[in-house]
């Protein structure tokens, strides 16, 4: 069963880059390229399984959008990547993946979480 995952980042390589590898493994996913576009994401009518927050979005908008997604989306999980080990993140998540070690971690991490539905 493939997830529906929002993928956020204020990088538009590392986003268009991650919602390959997330659609090459059987996701649907939207990765919106700018804060207008998340924001509508976040509070538009499609749900999502799972966000993914990235370490290069900025905490005080990834907070905004965290929570209009958590208002719309009950029962979806936020995923928060942190850039490096030891790094501890400013934003709370339900799981957290390391970025450095590339796209097979976070596709494990998507399978534990799919797993645990």
């Amino acid at each position: 069963m493939k997830l529906r995952i929002l993928s956020l980042s204020a990088d538009q390589e590392l986003t268009l880059l991650r919602k390959r590898v997330l659609e090459s493994a059987g996701h649907e996913v939207v990765a919106p390229l700018s804060d207008k576009e998340a924001l509508a994401a976040a509070s538009g009518e499609i749900r999502f399984d799972v966000a993914i927050v990235c370490y290069r979005m900025w905490t005080g908008k990834a907070r905004r959008v965290m929570r209009i997604f958590r208002e719309n989306n009950p029962e979806g999980k936020f995923l928060v990547m942190v850039r490096v080990y030891g790094e501890v993140p400013e934003l709370e998540g339900d799981r957290y993946v390391v970025g450095a070690d590339g796209p097979d971690a976070l596709l494990g991490v998507l399978k534990e979480m799919q797993n645990a539905r």
